[in-house]
């Protein structure tokens, strides 16, 4: 019985252990678009160029999550853990001292290696200790992490790097990362409070990793929703700084996207577990960033209001693809499922930020044509979405 009431509050341990993790990857990733106008001072580059950057940090999840996956069955995922965080660290410090481009995409990179084995390790951990009776409100409040280091990003790295440099808040993030090192070493313990069924998992040969057509339809989704995303987040203050609002008031606007998740995601989540429906959800939220993008566009009246709604479109998208997956896969697949999820969101981030930045380009910074093209996007991950059955729906 104490055993089993351990297990069963470790768990939320280990949630806040995962959540904290996946601070570091947001408030490292979302860092620069704040810090764009700073950096550019001391080394110019172009739209195009501020995407490669956004995107450099991604490029190691399109190729690195399968092995991630193969390493966390058969190694101490602990282990994979600390060594991410400490090569993040040490890129981020880097990254501080960098006196050109080349080297800038090169830390960020590095930084992008760290933060594959994160992303795929830290929602992993969710599934190794929560069953699907609640594994919904445990993926809604897991995914507030990205929005909340988005919204610390947008509204506070601006306003401190015009103080202290960019590169002093680079290394601010670096100390960060550190704190959460100890918080691993210290806390948390895989082999004490992991489920039998997770512990089996890693100890039993990995059968031939199969798949299903649902689960390459979630990584579409994956990929294009952070497509949206990423693209609308890094020149979104570039879109409200045009029509004339000031670096920190645009600053704001952007991060309004991430202001709905934090408060929705864990509803969501309940609502996914009371109901048992998660679809509906996602195509209404669908809808809603369809809507949106096109009320930005077009210049509609009510910027703020359609700024926030944005943010409600998206906030169904991550819990529902991260709660969906046990649905799509086997139980041995998860962990190979969840590389393919990275390898999608990575996908979106190296992809989004430079198309988007190359049509401005291209276009003489024209906003309409950019976003509307973004809310097309909407369309086809709605017609996904419609072909997602549970075929494979297993319990950990």
């Amino acid at each position: 019985m104490d055993k089993l009431r351990f297990k069963n509050s470790y768990k939320w341990v280990v949630l806040v252990i995962s959540f904290a993790i996946m601070m570091c990857f947001a408030l490292s990733l979302q860092a620069l678009p704040p810090l764009f106008e700073q950096i550019m001072k001391d080394i110019p580059f172009t739209n195009a160029q501020a995407g490669v950057l956004m995107g450099a940090y991604a490029v190691p999840g399109i190729f690195l999550p399968f092995v991630v996956a193969y390493l966390a069955a058969r190694y101490d995922i602990k282990k994979l853990i600390i060594a991410a965080l400490i090569v993040m660290i040490a890129s981020l410090v880097a990254f501080s001292f960098a006196g050109s481009f080349s080297l800038l995409v090169l830390y960020r990179t590095v930084a992008g290696i760290g933060a594959t084995v994160l992303v795929v390790l830290a929602p992993l951990l969710i599934t190794m200790f929560f069953d699907q009776k609640n594994i919904g409100i445990a993926m809604g409040v897991f995914n507030m992490a990205l929005p909340l280091g988005t919204i610390i990003a947008a509204n506070v790295f601006g306003f401190l790097g015009i103080i202290f440099g960019w590169r002093v808040i680079s290394g601010g993030i670096a100390v960060f990362v550190g704190v959460v090192l100890i918080l691993v070493i210290i806390a948390l313990s895989i082999q004490k409070g992991a489920p039998n069924k997770s512990n089996e998992l890693k100890k039993e040969p990995a059968p031939k990793f199969q798949g299903s057509l649902s689960l390459w339809f979630l990584a579409a989704i994956w990929f294009l929703g952070n497509f949206q995303l990423l693209a609308y987040i890094t020149f979104g203050p570039g879109f409200y700084m045009s029509i004339g609002s000031t670096s920190q008031e645009a600053g704001f606007l952007t991060s309004l996207v991430m202001l709905a998740s934090v408060f929705l995601a864990p509803i969501i989540g309940v609502a996914f577990d009371k109901t048992g429906h998660k679809k509906p959800y996602l195509i209404i939220g669908c809808v809603i960033i369809l809507m949106s993008f096109v009320a930005l566009a077009t210049h509609l009246s009510g910027l703020s209001l359609w700024a926030t709604a944005l943010g409600v479109g998206f906030a169904p998208m991550a819990v529902f693809v991260f709660a969906y997956l046990p649905e799509t896969v086997k139980r041995h697949e998860v962990g190979m499922g969840m590389g393919m999820l990275t390898t999608a969101v990575n996908l979106g981030i190296t992809i989004g930020p430079f198309t988007l930045g190359s049509i401005l380009d291209h276009t003489q910074s024209n906003f309409t044509i950019s976003f509307m093209f973004l809310a097309a996007i909407s369309i086809i991950i709605i017609a996904f979405s419609l072909g997602l059955t549970s075929k494979n729906k297993y319990s950990l």
